[in-house]
This record gives structure tokens, C-alpha cells and sequence, in this order.
């Protein structure tokens, strides 16, 4: 198949939208497809530094200030319809709802071309990145997601949590569940040697003789990090070897920062700001135990991750990750802060026990694997495109008027946040 990803985000940024696609996309071309990744541009200093790849496709845009660091784009281009007909697409897979998602439905619709979407994000969880949540309500992210995934002819979502939320919304479009997959081998413990970990502490200022506690991911206001943060002093008190290791960057690090400062616990935190996704393997080898205390995840790839590097978990009790972690099996699980400190400093001070949950971790991933992930996404495209065939006769037939309806509600939706948006955005540029 001659498969067509469209995406408002890719490398550089580093997420688990951008992990996934690059997953899925490497999984599906060694099965013998040929994979195109339609994005938005970065600016020019951005682009120098990424190695050039003639299968990545680039489309112009603007920053969007509300909304950092997402861009903007129009929603609909002439370039790419050309662009997917010269390239005889087979399906086209949107990765989001948003600018280039409408693209892409555009696309499918002028080209009658079968297109299935993947819901990575629950919209309602992240109206506050919206101006502050002034423009965006949780009512309208559930609506909007509702009509966005109705205008496709599949969904794909990668939890069954996901998938019962856009039940409750009203989505109609046959909905596949699928975890999304991770190429095990960067993260596997035999892979990265104490020589490198010893060398990466190094380089970080990290005291080889602390216990730290790995929160590992974009630092964003959802992923609660304040929690493992108010809770450290009693982590100290009972291991006063254990320190908080926060590797990531994002628009909630001055905040906890301030946070740390106002607890009087900056000493025992390292902020080591960013990693690359190539380097990520090592990172997680880093940690004595791993910490995620989100309860807003769709894919938890850094639970997947961290299980494959073999670092014992620790994660909030959420519906989401019900079927991939089990408390006492190959994970520690919590239900209120107030129970932390105990389970921290039991994995942290019983080495029988954390490598007990890190072998039944490492188990459980072989489930995860990218050719698994690459296998399952495969059969849905096939069977959209089966199912869809004899609708896209008839939509050829009835010249697309009722697709084409769905698309301008859609538009009609959104254009009231955008053009706000472009209008604050040019006013920064003048």
C-alpha cells in the first residue's frame, strides 16, 4: 500500500504523537508499504539540523502563541491533493484533529480516497492549553472530537477508556483499539552498559551514590509532576539517599520549580531539561524506579518504555492503563499522594522485589512490540478500505455533497478559534 500519514506534529518535537508515527511508519515499510509523512514547516534553523528525507512532506505555517509550540496551517491544500494523486495514496492516516487533520480530510475527499484517524488526545483534558481554557470549554472538545471523527471513515484509539469517551460523545465511525507499539530494542537493559549510565550521571552532575526517581516526559501541567514533587520530603526522610530526576521540558518547569524552591526541596531534584528520542534509552536506565502520577494518558508510552528498560514503575490507578498494569504484578500502583513515600521508598530500599516487577514488566512488552503494533494498524487499514469501497462509488456518484457538508460543519466549528488565533498571531508579528 502507498500509505499517507498526516500530522500537525513530527520530529523535531519530541511526544508520543511524534514516537508513534515514526513507530508505525518503520513497522509498516519493513512489511513492504511505502509511507509519506505530510507535516508542518519549522523554521529554517530548525529544519538545518534534520537530516533531509525525501518522503517528508512540509506544508507552510505559523506559530500559534496560544497554543505553544503547536503551528498553524490552512486547511486545505491544493499541494497535497497533487501530491497524494502522484503518489497513487492508498489511505490516508490523520494524527490529529486539528489544521492538517482538516487537510487530510480534504484530501480524502477530492481524491475519494479511504481515510482512517487516530484519536491520540483527550481534547477535554487539554482545553487549558487554549488560551487559558477561555476559548475552548470541555463541551465543545467533546462535541468537536465527535464531529472530527465522524468526517473519517475508521478511527483507531489506544485505549479501551478512549474508545468508551467517544462512544459517550456521539462517534458513529467503526472504532479499532490499539495500543500503540514501541521498537523495543533501544530500550532493552542489555543495550545500554553501566559505562554509559556512569558516563550519562556524569555529564548530568548526578551523585552515582543517590536512588532517583525518574519522571520522564514532556513537564506539562497534566502530568502532575507537582505531586511526585510535594511528596519528596517525605520520600527523603525515609531513603535520604533518594533524589527526583525530571528529564523533559515543557511550559509547567518554571512553575515547578517554583514549587520545588517554596518546599525547600531544589536539592534534592535534578532538572535535566530535554533528551533526544535517540538518546531516550539511556535516560531511562537512569532510574531506580519510574514515576508517572498523570491520569490523562491515551497511550502511556513512557510506561511502555520504562517496562522495557526494565526500571520498576510507579503509576496513579487510571482506567487507561487498567489492561497494561497490574499492581503488585509488574508495577506499584497508587490511589492518593499520601501513599507514595511508602511505595518509593519500599522499591528503593527492597532490590528483590524491584527486579521482581522489572523481569514481569520486561515480559509483558514483548505484547507491545512495533511489529505487533505495525500488524494490527495494517489489518484496520484493510478493512476500511474494503468497507469503504463501495461508498466511495457512491460518494463519486452523488458528488460528495454529503461528505462535503460534514467537512464545512467542521470548518464552521473551529474558523471562530482560528481566525482569533491567526489575528493575536500576526498582531505578534508586526
Amino acid at each position: 500500500m502507498n500509505i499517507a500519514i498526516v500530522t500537525d506534529t513530527y520530529f523535531p518535537d519530541i511526544n508520543g504523537v511524534t514516537s508513534s508515527i515514526f513507530t508505525l511508519s518503520e513497522s509498516l515499510k519493513s512489511k513492504g508499504h511505502k509511507v509519506y509523512v505530510f507535516t508542518v514547516s519549522e523554521p529554517k534553523s530548525v529544519l538545518r539540523r534534520l537530516k533531509a528525507d525525501p518522503t517528508i512532506y512540509r506544508f507552510p505555517s505559523i506559530p500559534l502563541v496560544f497554543i505553544k509550540p503547536h503551528r498553524a496551517t490552512l486547511p486545505f491544500s491544493v499541494r497535497m491533493i497533487r501530491m497524494m494523486r502522484k503518489l497513487k495514496i492508498d489511505i490516508i492516516h490523520t494524527q490529529s484533529e486539528f489544521f492538517m487533520g482538516f487537510v487530510g480530510v480534504n484530501a480524502a475527499i477530492a481524491l475519494n480516497i479511504p481515510i482512517i484517524h487516530t484519536y491520540h488526545t483527550m481534547l477535554e483534558d487539554y482545553t487549558h492549553y487554549v488560551a487559558g481554557g477561555k476559548i475552548a470549554s470541555k463541551k465543545f472538545a467533546r462535541r468537536y472530537s465527535r464531529v472530527f471523527c465522524n468526517m473519517t471513515d475508521s478511527v483507531i484509539v489506544p485505549t479501551a477508556k478512549v474508545e468508551a469517551s467517544l462512544l459517550s460523545y456521539g462517534v458513529k465511525k467503526p472504532l479499532y483499539v490499539i495500543p500503540t507499539g514501541i521498537d523495543l530494542e533501544p530500550f532493552r537493559r542489555e543495550n545500554v552498559s553501566e559505562k554509559v549510565v556512569a558516563e550519562l550521571k556524569s555529564k548530568l552532575g548526578i551523585d552515582p551514590s543517590h536512588k532517583l526517581i525518574l519522571c520522564l516526559g514532556r513537564v506539562a501541567k497534566e502530568k502532575s509532576i507537582d505531586i511526585a514533587i510535594s511528596v519528596l520530603p517525605d520520600i527523603v526522610r525515609l531513603v535520604p539517599d533518594a533524589r527526583l530526576l525530571v528529564v523533559g521540558d515543557g511550559p509547567a518547569l518554571p512553575k515547578l520549580k517554583a514549587l520545588a524552591k517554596s518546599l525547600e526541596v531544589e536539592q534534592y531534584i535534578y532538572f535535566a531539561g530535554a533528551a533526544s528520542y535517540s538518546e531516550i534509552g539511556k535516560y531511562y536506565r537512569l532510574g531506580d524506579v519510574f514515576l508517572c502520577c498523570s491520569v490523562t494518558e491515551t497511550q502511556g508510552l513512557t510506561y511502555y518504555e520504562a517496562m522495557a528498560s526494565g526500571t520498576p514503575v510507579i503509576a496513579r490507578k487510571d482506567d487507561s492503563i487498567r489492561n497494561l498494569l497490574i499492581d503488585r504484578e509488574n508495577c506499584r500502583m497508587f490511589q492518593d499522594s499520601k501513599e507514595l513515600p511508602l511505595i518509593v521508598s519500599e522499591l528503593l530500599t527492597d532490590s528483590q522485589n524491584a527486579a521482581r516487577l522489572s523481569a514481569k514488566a520486561r515480559e509483558a512488552m514483548e505484547f507491545y512490540s512495533a511489529s505487533t503494533f505495525g500488524s494490527r494498524v495494517e489489518d484496520a487499514y484493510k478493512n476500511t478500505i474494503d468497507r469503504t469501497r463501495l461508498a466511495l462509488e457512491t460518494r463519486k456518484n452523488s458528488m460528495v455533497r454529503f461528505p462535503a457538508a460534514k467537512v464545512m460543519r467542521g470548518i464552521k466549528l473551529i474558523m471562530p478559534s482560528v481566525r482569533k488565533g491567526f489575528r493575536n498571531t500576526v498582531s505578534r508579528f508586526k
